[in-house]
């Protein structure tokens, strides 16, 4: 029982991993239609832009400077989704160019990140210190590593955020009815430039903060993105691309699949990297709409 505990910890630590990549491909496909492949490697270049400032600057620990890192890979990895947006999107919708345009064009993105990750920081994994040490935690039947319990409190109150901003500010009800009618949206006053470059930018500061979160539990290195955005869009497409709900859902279903299949299942453990193309191909075959319908479908 205990080690069913244990791996439920796990799980929902990786599901939450899942549920930010997901939400970082949700934030931007929902106003633009468009699917960012690209976030794998926003979530890599986190990775690396935290871990990187932390060691340099020796700061191991949880005491101040481990949120300054935070900070500083939302804003960077902000900036660069907003620079990806106007470079790369915005000339090709300006010019009335097929939705499938810009994924073309991201993935070329994707390609210029990860080898500038090789480039800058090496091939090599770069160790990563967990902001409150090694030490195991424990809360009531439930144990595991102290960055398994962050990732979970972090995860839950960025979602929370997320879930505010969309239900109760004008911003969020902005992004809402481009989603559902971008033309309408559009006549209604409504600066669809504006909400583009602000997608890129918030989906790119959600990526690299799964990215930096999850290094302590694997390191930061150059194929890192590759993963992580085959489990975030598997997880999107689980729980419904319409939902913010749904992202987080889906990842946690995803990541319980994953582990639990992984400890019981008999099958060779290089089995287990399957278990995500297998729930993509099934939800997409049987319920493309995911377990949360969208607000539209309702």
């Amino acid at each position: 029982m205990d080690d069913f505990l244990e791996l439920t910890v796990s799980a929902m630590a990786s599901g939450c991993i899942y549920g930010l990549m997901a939400l970082a491909y949700l934030i931007v496909l929902r106003p633009t239609s468009i699917i960012n492949f690209a976030i794998g490697e926003w979530a890599a270049t986190g990775a690396f832009v935290g871990v990187g400032m932390l060691s340099t600057l020796a700061w191991p620990h949880f005491e101040g400077p481990y949120i300054l890192a935070v900070v500083a890979v939302v804003v960077v990895l902000g900036l660069l989704g907003w620079v990806v947006e106007r470079l790369t999107v915005r000339p090709l919708l300006r010019r009335g160019a097929a939705v499938t345009s810009p994924i073309l064009a991201l993935l070329g993105v994707l390609v210029i990140f990860r080898e500038s990750l090789t480039l800058i920081y090496g091939a090599d994994p770069l160790p990563s210190p967990p902001p409150f040490g090694f030490r195991r935690i424990e809360i009531g039947p439930f144990a595991g590593a102290s960055q398994q319990f962050f990732i979970i409190a972090v995860t839950l109150s960025l979602f929370v955020a997320v879930w505010l901003f969309f239900e109760r500010t004008v911003w969020g009800r902005a992004f809402e009815a481009v989603a559902l009618n971008r033309r309408a949206a559009a006549l209604m006053g409504i600066n669809l430039g504006r909400v583009t470059a602000l997608a890129f930018a918030a989906g790119a500061s959600v990526a690299g903060l799964a990215g930096l979160l999850m290094s302590p539990l694997t390191s930061a290195h150059y194929m890192m993105g590759l993963p992580l955005a085959i489990q975030g869009f598997t997880a999107l497409v689980i729980g419904g691309v319409g939902r913010v709900e749904g992202a987080l859902l889906g990842g946690l279903i995803l990541a319980f699949v994953e582990q639990l299949g992984a400890r019981y299942l008999p099958i060779p453990s290089g089995l287990t990297l399957a278990f995500p193309f297998a729930l993509l191909i099934l939800f997409l075959l049987l319920r493309p709409t995911g377990l949360i319908a969208p607000r539209e479908a309702r």
